[in-house]
Order: structure tokens, then sequence, then C-alpha cells
């Protein structure tokens, strides 16, 4: 898969030099907005970019039948939405990333799999859980199809 990136990487790179750098810009915003919507689609979807099912979520255990009743349900309801993820995108390159501290910090967490505080005991002492490695943000097959399109689209003579 590396492989495969390093060759579209390449055969992108040679096309966009060729670009003016507005171009650039507006094909790196449009590849941009694109990839967010379908990581953001993929998330929605509890699914890793490779495909794959995310691992489910832990039961809550607490005094309520309720809270047991919702385990396992739809995840990252805050870092789903468009408004949470920016796209900073330039003549050079597109970067997708979360748009404040607390979005960047939930989404490591579940991204590398880290140990967050998850409340505390009646005594004062925390509660700390270990998260299952859950990868958010990826490039899919799909994904490089979309790139392929863009680059395609540079090349016709009508320019769009």
């Amino acid at each position: 898969m590396s492989e495969d990136l390093r060759d579209l990487e390449r055969w992108l790179g040679e096309i966009i030099a060729g670009l003016a750098p507005a171009k650039r810009l507006r094909m790196a915003t449009k590849v941009g907005q694109a990839l967010r919507r379908a990581n953001l689609q993929r998330i929605a979807a509890n699914v890793e970019p490779d495909g794959t099912a995310m691992e489910r979520r832990k039961p809550r255990f607490g005094r309520r039948k309720q809270l047991r009743k919702s385990a396992g349900g739809k995840m990252f309801k805050g870092l789903r939405l468009t408004r949470n993820w920016t796209v900073k995108a330039d003549a050079d390159g597109v970067e997708l990333a979360p748009t404040n501290g607390l979005i960047d910090r939930i989404a490591a967490i579940s991204h590398y799999g880290e140990e967050a505080t998850v409340g505390r005991l009646r005594n004062g002492k925390r509660i700390r859980v270990r998260y299952a490695e859950r990868r958010l943000l990826g490039l899919s097959d799909d994904d490089l199809s979309l790139l392929t399109d863009a680059a395609a689209a540079l090349i016709e003579p009508d320019g769009r």
C-alpha cells in the first residue's frame, strides 16, 4: 500500500508541478474537502480506512440500566461533524486537521489507543481507561481513485 502511495505521489507531483499556484490551491482545496467528507462518512459508519469495522464500544457500568443498554452504539458524535475538522490547503499540499485542541486530543486518544481519565471514584481517585486503537483518518482505495479523478480533471483540455 505504501509503495502505491509513493507511485501516486510521484505521478501527481509531476502533474501538479506544471500548474499555476492558483490552480494548485483550488485543486488542493477541492481534494481536501472531498477527503474530509469521505473520512467523516467512515467515522460516522464506525469503519476504519482499510474497510474493517472498528472495535465496538465497551459497555458502561453504572447504576442505571439504560446506561448499560446504550453500550455499543454510534461512536464519535462530535468527531464526525464537518465543523470540527478544517481543511488547510496551499499551493504545495493539503492537510485535514481538528479545529481545536479538545477535538485534537479526543481524536488522538482513539486513533492511537491511548489512556485517558473517564471519571473519579468517590474518594477522588481517577478512573483511567485504555481505549482501543481505532484509526479515524486515512486513505482508502476509494480515496485514491478520488485523487486520480482530480488529477484527470486537471489534464482535461476544458480545464475544469
